[in-house]
């Protein structure tokens, strides 16, 4: 009777206990503002940008652009101003990767691997990211001086952690933007629950491709 009675009490502790970490996982995934992003017809916007201002910075992280199956990986990198981003190349051919952007134009001659230097960002705005040897690898990265921001995933949803409640300033930015700057959606709210945004973006399937000006054709020529 003893033996059983021990047994029901250990049972009940670990049910305790498990209860307790799934309360504690709860509140910590509830932490995090998460807001829908919708394109013009209500489909799920990935790889769109949502930035808060007038609220202290989150700690600082590594910033990486990687090229994963001659893509850029992540396609949206958003990083604050001053920061220094790696570009590993995990594809087995050499990349050579460039950007004609004004915010930050740059060049990453051939290399494999971990070769390429890492890149430092230094001026807010839009980086549009090409490969002179893969014409289809497009990325970009939003410089930014904005304290919070996340980027969409493939269900149009943006996660932003430890946002103190209130209303913020808020912006966006999409790829279809190209480089133009985020756009001001006013002061909102983004820990009340079910919130869907609407952004003006006419089709969440492709961002245009950004046009070489007839200089940047022509360096692109003498390069290859």
């Amino acid at each position: 009777m003893y033996q059983y009675s021990n047994g029901k009490k250990m049972r009940y502790a670990m049910f305790t206990l498990l209860s307790a970490a799934v309360s504690l996982l709860w509140t910590v995934q509830s932490n995090a503002a998460q807001v829908m992003l919708t394109d013009k017809a209500g489909a799920p916007l990935s790889n769109a940008v949502l930035l808060v201002d007038g609220i202290p910075a989150l700690q600082s992280q590594q910033y990486v652009m990687d090229q994963v199956d001659i893509q850029f990986v992540p396609r949206v990198l958003v990083a604050p101003v001053g920061t220094l981003v790696d570009f590993p190349n995990s594809d087995d051919v050499r990349h050579h990767v460039y950007s004609f952007s004004s915010a930050k134009p740059f060049e990453l001659r051939l290399f494999k691997g971990a070769e390429a230097p890492p890149v430092a960002f230094d001026r807010a705005g839009v980086v549009v990211l090409g490969c002179n040897i893969h014409d289809s690898m497009i990325g970009y990265i939003l410089v930014t001086q904005s304290p919070r921001f996340a980027v969409s995933d493939a269900q149009g949803i943006v996660s932003l952690p430890d946002l103190p409640a209130g209303n913020w300033p808020v912006s966006w930015w999409h790829p279809s933007q190209l480089e133009q700057p985020p756009v001001a959606l006013g002061e909102l709210d983004l820990n009340q629950a079910g919130q869907v945004l609407s952004l003006p973006v006419s089709s969440a399937k492709q961002a245009p491709t950004p046009v070489l000006s007839p200089l940047q054709q022509r360096f692109k020529k003498a390069a290859e």
